[in-house]
């Protein structure tokens, strides 16, 4: 790819983080609207305030999202753990359960030949 077509994000001079250049331009386009329709204030407030504020919001909660995705697969593995030793148990009682029964009719059946 040739230098000029680059994309503006690979420009020098370009923050790859959070839009902090763009700012600046973006209070002069709403103060530039705001002389020619001044009751378009709390929209062009409003609408500032999602396209900056959503970025800054996922850097807080994408965090906390992967510690909740993180506790919750630690639970579904000790769960998983949890019903594997139990259905060991259970398998140990019905094994010990058939080998008495086993046990008995065996023993039944010799006495009463």
């Amino acid at each position: 790819m040739a230098p000029e077509e680059t994309s503006f994000i690979n420009q020098p001079g370009r923050s790859q983080g959070l839009p902090g250049g763009t700012i600046i331009g973006s209070a002069a386009l709403i103060g530039a609207g705001m002389l020619l329709e001044p009751e378009l204030l709390g929209g062009a407030l409003i609408g500032a305030g999602v396209v900056y504020g959503l970025p800054l919001i996922g850097l807080i909660l994408r965090p906390l999202a992967t510690t909740a995705v993180q506790l919750g697969y630690s639970t579904v593995a000790s769960v998983g753990d949890l019903l594997t030793g139990a259905r060991d148990q259970v398998q140990g009682i019905v094994g010990n359960a058939r080998a008495g029964y086993e046990r008995s009719r065996g023993s039944s059946i010799t006495l009463g030949q």
